[in-house]
């Protein structure tokens, strides 16, 4: 791998060590503001569909600059969305929307220059290699996060501990800023072909955004409806970060074992394993919420998922490489996430209608349960994809 790929991986690393430190509290700070399931779930709308329309914006800014542009001016919202929190303080109930747009409008500009950055500095050759690695990583910074800020949280009083957790976390973000001047990159000087940004693609582009889709629709309710669940179940944010622990230290090690094991004749195979992990870790869930099946889940959830996420990831960008208009490659990253977080932001509009319908939190369960199927629906769409697996 070239410098800047490993460059990357580092600001990939301290990236996910500031959102571990944080990204779950945050969701668990205005949980113990408001609780307000309907909140909390607006607040996580309004994150998914900030975000897309932002990821066009950072596309303009990518194409006229570069990438590095773009991801640093979304590491800056990342610090000021976390200055905020800590001014606010405990009237963040009150500011929770606007906290919600920030956040996606930080994710938008964000996220759109690191995918592609991860498709400019990786081949085909390397590419399975690189997100087993990133993978393996992240990982191992979200292993540490979680518990870390916990552990901050349940030494002090009231709000105190996530005021602290927040100011780590924007100082970790203004590193990261300084970081990302170390990358050499060429201006790309071109404009947004809006037609591929917003268009279908051809076949196997179709299949990866069908994928994608069903990928959205249960990755973010799922996020945020486990880790409240899990607080009001452990009670304690110290047992919540032992168990986002144990999580993330199963993610670490499943990541560099696929990126090991998991040759191109095993990818579909390899799909199929982590998509039928995927629904079996919810059915404990189902069933009952406790401490056990809360655990079985994460285990489970957590060893399967990367055999299906790395084939997803190496497979859109194998996509975009095998085209003949590579220097597209933006507004291919920008049609992904319209499909990705349109899949969330319809999943948790399902969920709220559900909620303010039946007004019984037992429909979380049956809802559940139509999230666990859902990974099956979008691994038999990657399996289709034949050029690349």
């Amino acid at each position: 791998m070239c410098r800047n790929a490993k460059l990357l991986l580092v600001v990939s690393s301290l990236f996910a060590f500031s959102m571990g430190l944080s990204n779950i509290f945050v969701n668990i700070f205005f949980w113990r503001e408001t609780k307000d399931f309907i909140v909390i779930a607006l607040y996580n709308l309004i994150i998914n569909i900030t975000t897309p329309v932002t990821f066009i914006l950072a596309g303009m800014l990518s194409k006229k600059k570069n990438g590095i542009w773009s991801l640093r001016l979304g590491l800056l919202i990342y610090a000021l969305f976390f200055a905020l929190i800590l001014y606010i303080g405990n009237r963040g109930n009150v500011y929770i929307y606007l906290l919600g747009l920030i956040s996606g409008i930080a994710a938008g500009f964000y996220w759109l220059p690191f995918n592609v950055l991860c498709f400019d500095f990786t081949s085909v050759d390397n590419r399975d290699t690189f997100n087993g690695l990133n993978g393996g990583f992240s990982g191992v910074s979200t292993i540490i996060g979680p518990i870390t800020a916990a552990y901050i949280i349940s030494r002090f009083t009231g709000l105190i501990g996530y005021r602290i957790v927040f100011a780590m976390t924007c100082g970790i973000f203004l590193i990261l800023i300084l970081v990302s001047s170390i990358f050499k990159c060429e201006n790309y000087s071109d404009k947004i072909d809006y037609k591929v940004a917003l268009g279908n693609g051809n076949e196997d582009w179709r299949i990866i955004r069908k994928s994608t889709f069903f990928w959205g629709f249960r990755d973010s309710v799922m996020g945020f409806l486990i880790n409240i669940i899990a607080i009001e179940v452990f009670k304690k944010e110290i047992i919540l970060g032992a168990f986002a622990l144990v999580a993330a230290l199963i993610v670490s090690i499943s990541y560099v074992l696929v990126q090991k094991i998991i040759k191109p004749p095993y990818r579909k195979s390899a799909i199929l394993f982590g998509t039928i992990g995927a629904f079996i870790s919810v059915l404990p869930l189902v069933i009952k919420i406790n401490f056990n099946t809360l655990f079985a889940y994460g285990v489970i959830d957590s060893f399967c998922l990367p055999f299906f996420m790395i084939q997803l990831s190496s497979a859109t960008f194998n996509i975009i490489d095998g085209q003949q208009d590579k220097h597209r490659r933006i507004e291919y990253m920008i049609n992904r996430d319209i499909v990705l977080n349109g899949g969330r932001a319809i999943s948790v509009s399902i969920l709220i209608i559900l909620v303010l319908l039946f007004k019984n939190m037992y429909i979380l369960k049956f809802y559940l349960m139509f999230l666990g199927v859902i990974p099956l629906i979008s691994g038999h769409f990657l399996r289709r994809v034949k050029r690349v697996l």
